[in-house]
């Protein structure tokens, strides 16, 4: 499962994207970023627990806090 791009709107948004970017650049999936240790409390960290795509579900309801 490639990733393609991702959307993100919030306070440093561009920290994480930075990071992202690089990640993306070097051609991360989906199963190595489920693999990644999410750094608590950041808002990076939901991208390492994401389990419902929009296509799966148009109003995913968030798991965890």
């Amino acid at each position: 499962m490639k990733i393609i791009g991702f959307h993100i709107l919030c306070p440093n948004a561009g920290e994480v994207t930075q990071g992202f970017a690089v990640a993306m650049h070097v051609g991360i999936n989906k199963e190595q970023l489920d693999d990644v240790v999410g750094i608590h409390p950041t808002i990076a960290e939901e991208f390492t627990k994401l389990s419902v795509t929009k296509r799966e579900d148009p109003n995913p309801v968030k798991e965890s806090c």
